[in-house]
């Protein structure tokens, strides 16, 4: 049976169709970044604050010779408007360390993404770590992909918060990928 030739009129709905579906899928994508530009800065805040309750408990617990230790900038402490600000908080105690930041990166032409990243080092052999957490879109809902060392976390910011305190004090950043 001889396969039905494409008639010019077919191939021009096929293109004009296509076009529309790259124009939509387009303005969706922009209007996701544009959002994750918003709301994870946000996330950064709320876990800032989930963290510093962390602090705090510990510190409530422990003997004071061993609480950790809080410093936190200018700009995170009054929540500045300006989302290019130094925005990072410091905690730790001896020789543990770690340093929590909300990094911006700019791309031209588009919004900027906004990237949660953790650093520090750990332990007597003083293991350093770096922890990101980038924000995403999944059907119109923003998730977090966790990752330390660029090893994949499925937990949640308030479950990161918990653990990496719990990492800081125990001085073993392995103490992050240990179930909750």
């Amino acid at each position: 049976m001889p396969e039905k030739r494409e008639s010019l009129e077919d191939i021009a709905r096929r293109e004009a169709e296509a076009e529309r579906e790259r124009t939509e899928a387009r303005e969706e994508y922009l209007k996701g970044a544009e959002r994750l530009a918003k709301e994870v800065p946000e996330s950064f805040f709320e876990f800032c604050g989930m963290v510093r309750e962390a602090v705090r408990r510990f510190n409530s617990a422990a003997d004071p010779a061993k609480r950790l230790s809080w410093q936190e900038s200018a700009a995170l402490a009054a929540r500045d408007a300006n989302l290019h600000a130094d925005f990072n908080l410091t905690f730790g105690r001896q020789i543990n360390e770690v340093t929590v930041a909300l990094n911006a990166m700019g791309r031209s032409g588009k919004p900027d993404v906004f990237l949660i990243e953790a650093f520090g080092k750990l332990g007597p052999d003083a293991d350093k770590f770096m922890l990101r957490v980038e924000g995403y879109m999944k059907k119109g809902k923003i998730e977090h992909r966790i990752t330390v060392d660029f090893k994949r976390l499925e937990i949640t910011l308030e479950e990161l918060a918990e653990k990496l305190v719990m990492a800081t004090v125990k001085g073993d950043y392995q103490h992050l990928f240990k179930p909750v």
